[in-house]
C-alpha cells in the first residue's frame, strides 16, 4: 500500500468521524436546520431581487426577507396549527363522547346507510362503515403527528430564533455553501451545477405546484365552509387540503360530503352556494397557481407527493411533512443527469 493510499484513507476515516460526532451534535437542531434550508431555496428569488433593490446589501435583503417569511409563512402557520388541533381534539372529544357537535358526520353516515339499503342485500354491508370510527382515527393520526409541531419546530423560543437566524444566514452564506458543495464533490463541476439547479427546480416544482396548491385550496374550501354554516372549517379545510393531493377526485372528498350534509339539513341555499363555491372558486385555485408558478417547471405527479408527505410524516414526525416531498425531488434531481453521467468521459485519462 503507498504512501498516498495511506493517507488518504486515514483523512477519510477521520472525516467521517467528525462528521458522525457532528451529527450527534446537530441531531437535536436538525429539525430546525432543514427547515430554514427550504425558506432559503424556496425564497431565495426574493431575496436576490431585494439585494438588487437595496443597492446590493445583503445584509438588509436578508433581513427583510426573513422578516417576509416570519409574517406571511411563519406566524399563519402557528396561527393555523393552533386552529386545528383545537377543532381536532374537540371533534375527537365529541365523537368520544357522544356529543351532538358531529353532525356532519353523523349525517353522511346515515346516508351512507340509506344508499346501501337501495342495494340487494348483502351487496354493500352498511352495518360495517362506521364512519365516525374512521374520523376518530383520523383525527387520533393528526393529534398524535401535527400536536408536537410546537414541541418539534415552534414549541421552544430557542429554536424559533434558531430558524430564524439560520434561515438569515443562509440566504447571506448561500453562494459561498453551494461552491464548498461543488468543489467537495468527485463529479465533474458542470454536472454538480446542473444537479443543484434541478434540485432548486423540482424542489420549487412541488412545494409551489403541489403543496402550496393543496394549501391554498384547502384555505378556500375552509373558508367557504365557514361562510355557508360547516362546524370545524379548519379541520375540514386541512383535510380538503390533503384530498386535493389525490387525483381526479381531489378536495371534493370533502366538499360533496359537505354539500350533502347541508342540504340533509335542509339548508338548501347553503348546500348550493358550497357547491358552486367548491367548483369555481376551489377549482380554480389549482390553474391559477399551476400556470403561475410550474411554467417550465419539472412536473411531478400529485399522488407521489401524497404518498412522500405521509411517509415522511410517519418516519419523521411532522417535519417529515416537507422531508419527504424533498426527497422525492432529490430522486428527480438525480433522476435528471443519471444519463449525462453515464455518457460523461474523464478526458484526464488517456
Amino acid at each position: 500500500m503507498s504512501k498516498k493510499t495511506i493517507q488518504i484513507s486515514f483523512f477519510a476515516v477521520i472525516t467521517a468521524g467528525l462528521f458522525v460526532l457532528l451529527f450527534f451534535i446537530l441531531r437535536p437542531y436538525l429539525g430546525v436546520i432543514f427547515i430554514s434550508g427550504i425558506f432559503a431555496v424556496v425564497f431565495y428569488p426574493i431575496y436576490e431581487k431585494l439585494v438588487i433593490k437595496f443597492n446590493g446589501r445583503k445584509n438588509l435583503a436578508a433581513f427583510a426577507t426573513t422578516s417576509l417569511i416570519l409574517i406571511f409563512v411563519i406566524i399563519p402557520v402557528i396561527i393555523m396549527s393552533t386552529f386545528l388541533l383545537k377543532e381536532a381534539v374537540g371533534l375527537y372529544n365529541s365523537i368520544a363522547l357522544g356529543g351532538g357537535s358531529q353532525n356532519f358526520i353523523s349525517q353522511i353516515g346515515a346516508l351512507i346507510q340509506k344508499i346501501g339499503s337501495f342495494f340487494p342485500s348483502g351487496a354493500i354491508d352498511s352495518s360495517q362503515i362506521n364512519l365516525e370510527l374512521y374520523v376518530q382515527e383520523a383525527l387520533d393520526w393528526i393529534i398524535g403527528h401535527f400536536g408536537s409541531i410546537f414541541i418539534t419546530v415552534f414549541g421552544g423560543i430557542l429554536n424559533f430564533i434558531l430558524m430564524l437566524i439560520s434561515t438569515y444566514c443562509l440566504f447571506i452564506f448561500g453562494d459561498k455553501i453551494k461552491v464548498g458543495l461543488i468543489a467537495w464533490s468527485p463529479l465533474p463541476d458542470k454536472y454538480d451545477e446542473e444537479f443543484i439547479q434541478t434540485l432548486k427546480s423540482s424542489i420549487n416544482a412541488v412545494l409551489h405546484g403541489r403543496i402550496l396548491v393543496s394549501i391554498v385550496q384547502g384555505v378556500f374550501l375552509g373558508i367557504g365552509l365557514a361562510i355557508f354554516g360547516v362546524g370545524s372549517p379548519v379541520l375540514w379545510g386541512f383535510m380538503g387540503g390533503i384530498a386535493s393531493l389525490v387525483p381526479i377526485l381531489g378536495a371534493s372528498i370533502i366538499t360533496i360530503p359537505a354539500v350533502i350534509f347541508l342540504l340533509l339539513s335542509h339548508n338548501v341555499g347553503a348546500g348550493i352556494g358550497l357547491l358552486l363555491w367548491g367548483a369555481i372558486v376551489v377549482g380554480l385555485v389549482d390553474n391559477v397557481i399551476s400556470v403561475i408558478f410550474l411554467k417550465n417547471k419539472i412536473m411531478v405527479h400529485p399522488l407521489i407527493i401524497l404518498f412522500s408527505i405521509f411517509g415522511g410524516v410517519e418516519m419523521f414526525g411532522v417535519i417529515g411533512f416537507l422531508i419527504g416531498p424533498v426527497v422525492v425531488s432529490a430522486l428527480i434531481a438525480l433522476m435528471k443527469i443519471y444519463p449525462f453521467i453515464m455518457s460523461y468521459k474523464d478526458e484526464s485519462v488517456s
